[in-house]
């Protein structure tokens, strides 16, 4: 029997006797304990029995369409409740369930009318009240216009169900998801720490509490809650991502890798717990262990594709290219059409220095997939470093007419123009007016820059844990702080005096800028401010930064804390910031056009899309920065 099709045809049904209205009340009973104990088939069983007697029985053709959800014939269970409700469209319990059934193949829409019915006909049903509110906060994920009314909407609804039952688990943990949604954290706390009172120990109450706090990047607070849910349910994987994240944060790393280590036997193909799992290893030194956790998982889980992909992408980051190829391989006899196999083909053959392949790929890619950002961005990457600007400008014209405010965009495009000796038509790399050098005064309560940069850098010294700089970034030679410096909550009072006198100056460099709304970097003044990123670099001997830019931000800048004495020598520019550079592998190279001398409490302000990076320097002594990316939002 397919999905969808009838298991019995539905006769006329006559009258139904008294005595058969008896009889038929016993069967469905007789059903319903069997369904209760899992023993759907002889609940199938006797359901017939019932139609055949009575074809339009609403309670037996609601039990048949439960049991068809149990087994997976989605089709048919809902037509089956739907027939059930034609026969009496009253039943709170049916268009609960049809509801429910509708929200479980991602049509909450839909479902939402039934849920309405569900609460008309039964006016204490919490479950139909947390469902529907479930609809709403799920739409609203998905309908930006129109998410803060949906949300509002929702949060009654959560509320009148835990009005009627305080203990409802799901209810409460849905009122703080929303409450966080609307952007009103503590909230979601006040929530969530109610329902802890009367149920300490519940799994999900202190998991959401604790990812609550963690995306307030309150990581010492969220710590104690993520490590009770691990205890109550150490068989999620969930709870071990969130806490290995969090050990993350703290700075613990070897505890960080026993949490991904158990996301990983869990659940073997989890793209996140693999990647945070290879990295903290290379970041801990440990690299034997590199990479062994996707070799495993493929043993248990051969032919899936999808964690094919994930471990050629990181043998690809890890240089490992021909274990890579044989991923890659692997993918395609499983899936030939698989949109990953273009960007996963080229950007192994960049890696390679296969720049002439790489193109190729790309430009196929393509064909199927015209607005492939990460295809386009190839295209155009591929073309520069083969000097042909020509096409690397069409090909970066075209990401930015799919990707609005693409910081690759704009880089592309000011690089082909100087590899065509022509003027940047609208001044992208106009140095002097969009790159901006300030000294910084000492915070209020500090004696001098001195006095500020020692607590600065004793605060900054707790959060450079690793040994080795990470794998996906452009510091080398060197460690990267994690998590958003500026919006960690009881981050150190030297790191707020810094964030706010950073903002400050922003504000005034902003304020100064020319308006244009036609101009990529231009057009977004006016937008309110957040902090894409904060970190912290430290360089060590013949550390550097290699030439990039920043996709996530709008303005970028660097605070420089701590530098070695070789960059006073102006001659060699050891440790300066250069921009302008364009030097990808072999192919074309631009040389820097622009070179700053870095000194401690000098800020730097550019536009996120222009080349940077640092001149490698020799020296003893390390290279403290604090950098970060401005984004904006309407």
């Amino acid at each position: 029997m397919t999905n969808g099709q009838s298991p019995f045809s539905i006769p006329v049904t006559p009258s139904v006797s008294a005595p058969q209205r008896q009889r038929i009340q016993a069967l469905i009973q007789q059903a319903l304990t069997f369904q209760t104990r899992g023993q759907l088939h002889e609940a199938e069983q006797i359901l017939l029995q019932v139609l055949a007697v009575d074809a339009s029985e609403p309670d037996a053709l609601q039990l048949m369409g439960l049991i068809a959800k149990r087994n997976g014939k989605l089709d048919l269970a809902e037509q089956l409740l739907r027939r059930s409700l034609v026969v009496n469209s009253r039943q709170p319990h049916v268009n609960y369930n049809l509801g429910n059934l509708l929200k479980d193949t991602g049509r909450p829409a839909e479902a939402l009318p039934f849920y309405e019915k569900a609460i008309l006909y039964k006016a204490d049903y919490a479950e139909a009240y947390s469902n529907r509110a479930e609809c709403l906060t799920t739409l609203a994920g998905v309908d930006a216009a129109n998410a803060r009314s949906l949300l509002e909407t929702a949060l009654p609804l959560y509320r009148r169900a835990l009005q009627l039952q305080p203990d409802f688990v799901g209810a409460r943990v849905g009122l703080a998801e929303a409450y966080l949604q609307l952007d009103e954290p503590q909230q979601a706390e006040e929530v969530l720490r109610a329902g802890l009172t009367r149920l300490p120990n519940d799994f999900y109450l202190n998991n959401s509490l604790g990812t609550a706090l963690r995306r307030q990047q309150r990581f010492e607070e969220a710590a104690p809650h993520l490590k009770r849910a691990a205890e109550r349910a150490p068989d999620r994987w969930q709870i071990w991502l969130n806490l290995g994240n969090t050990f993350l944060a703290l700075g613990q790393m070897d505890d960080a890798i026993v949490c991904f280590k158990k996301v990983v036997v869990l659940d073997p193909a989890n793209y996140a717990a693999q990647s945070a799992l290879n990295q903290a290893l290379w970041e801990t030194g440990q690299h034997t262990q590199l990479l062994n956790s996707y070799e495993w998982a493929k043993e248990r889980k051969p032919n899936d594709p999808e964690l094919l992909k994930m471990a050629a992408e990181a043998y690809i980051l890890f240089g490992r290219h021909e274990e890579a190829e044989a991923n890659i391989a692997a993918v395609a006899a499983l899936e030939p059409d698989a949109p990953a196999l273009p960007r996963l083909r080229t950007t192994l053959l960049l890696a390679q220095q296969r720049v002439e392949e790489a193109l190729e790929a790309a430009r196929q890619g393509l064909v199927a997939a015209p607005d492939d950002q990460l295809l386009l961005h190839r295209v155009a990457e591929s073309a520069l470093r083969l000097n042909r600007p020509a096409e690397a400008l069409e090909a970066a014209h075209r990401l930015d007419a799919v990707a609005r405010d693409s910081q690759f965009a704009a880089a592309f495009q000011a690089t082909a123009h100087r590899l065509l000796s022509q003027p940047d038509p609208r001044g992208l790399y106009d140095y002097d007016r969009f790159i901006q050098s300030i000294d910084l005064a000492p915070p209020a309560g500090y004696a001098d820059l001195a006095a500020f940069h020692a607590d600065l850098m004793t605060a900054l010294d707790a959060q450079h844990v690793a040994t080795h700089e990470p794998i996906e970034q452009t510091l080398r030679n060197g460690t990267q702080t994690r998590e958003n410096l500026f919006t960690r909550v009881g981050v150190a009072p030297a790191i707020q005096a810094l964030r706010d006198s950073i903002l400050a100056a922003t504000h005034r460099y902003i304020a100064a800028l020319p308006d244009d709304p036609d101009h990529p970097f231009l057009r977004r003044k006016g937008q309110s401010l957040v902090w894409a990123g904060s970190w912290s670099a430290r360089l060590r001997d013949q550390g550097y930064h290699t030439n990039h830019i920043h996709p996530e931000g709008w303005i970028s800048g660097c605070y420089y804390v701590d530098m070695p004495d070789v960059v006073k020598d102006a001659e060699g520019k050891q440790g300066w910031i250069t921009f302008g550079a364009f030097a990808q592998g072999t192919g074309a190279t631009l040389p820097w056009e622009r070179a700053i001398q870095p000194r401690p409490g000098l800020l730097v302000l550019f536009p996120s899309y222009m080349w940077h990076g640092t001149i490698p320097f020799h020296s003893e002594q390390t290279r403290t920065t604090v950098a970060f990316d401005i984004g904006g939002r309407t």
